[in-house]
């Protein structure tokens, strides 16, 4: 009887769902042509064809019926690991997440876990991404979230291109001129917003200067509130108080940066920590 990886079936919808190999090999962090060689292996194990000739990230339809089954199959793989995390006291998670990222889809996702009936032991810390990672490698996390600048770094689980925006106060108030000084409100030194932030003002030799430093998103949100500064946040998680600045106001272009769920490689990582990943991944790709 033939065996069907799970790794292969998630790496096979990746690629319809992201519309390509190499939409899927960036999200997935690999290489496009390791994505290839797995769907080659796919298509031998199952002695069909997945994808259109003239299309190849379109499934046949036999690639639609393989699609079918492969949600079925890899939502129960998960949810057996996660349900069984449960009984034998092995459902604790270590996680290292962005402050921002965690005030955004932390309490989105907590709830969902809850009515899916999943109970784990969370252990959360909220650093700078590059922290994160090392803390990572030194076996302090099962998963983390992280922001790198110009590509994933080593054992990404998967990975997306986050856009980054100029961000104010509501009231729009704060002098954006060209001629005057920008009045920055940032992370501390080595967060990639700041990077982004100071790299494109530097690059078109406006002027700023530094008027405000806080660790934590609540830190940023009241001074940018305020109308004390501006900042550089992910598009999407910019908070209800905050507004994104019009581009109107000809503010540097910034570079997107690239977010990803990295699972440890310690021997000791708990059990269920790729499966909550994929849960993980479902809720930020879904925001």
């Amino acid at each position: 009887m033939r065996n069907i990886p799970t790794d292969l079936l998630r790496t096979f919808l990746a690629v319809i769902d992201l519309k390509g190999h190499t939409r899927a090999a960036e999200q997935l962090g690999r290489t496009q042509p390791a994505i290839s060689l797995q769907m080659k292996k796919l298509q031998e194990l199952l002695e069909v064809t997945l994808f259109a000739k003239d299309a190849p990230a379109q499934p046949t339809e036999a690639g639609e019926i393989v699609a079918t089954y492969a949600r079925q199959m890899i939502a129960l793989h998960d949810e057996m690991v996660l349900r069984l995390s449960k009984r034998d006291g092995k459902g604790k998670i270590r996680l290292g997440i962005p402050n921002d990222y965690a005030d955004h889809f932390l309490p989105k996702l907590i709830p969902r876990l809850k009515a899916s009936g999943h109970d784990f032991t969370f252990e959360v810390v909220c650093d700078l991404s590059h922290v994160l990672l090392q803390g990572l490698r030194n076996g302090l996390y099962d998963i983390v979230v992280a922001m790198t600048p110009d590509g994933p770094a080593e054992g990404a689980f998967m990975t997306w291109k986050e856009p980054l925006t100029w961000v104010g106060d509501v009231s729009g108030g704060l002098a954006t001129a060209s001629g005057e000084h920008l009045r920055i409100v940032c992370y501390p030194e080595g967060c990639l917003y700041r990077r982004a932030m100071l790299t494109s003002l530097q690059r078109e030799g406006r002027g700023f200067d530094l008027v405000y430093t806080s660790p934590s998103l609540a830190g940023l949100e009241a001074a940018v509130g305020s109308g004390f500064g501006n900042t550089v946040l992910a598009k999407r998680i910019v908070p209800p108080k905050l507004s994104v600045i019009d581009a109107s106001l000809n503010l540097p272009r910034l570079s997107d940066v690239v977010v990803g769920i990295y699972l440890s490689a310690d021997k000791k990582r708990s059990p269920v920590a790729e499966s909550f990943a994929a849960f993980f991944a479902d809720a930020f790709l879904s925001d």
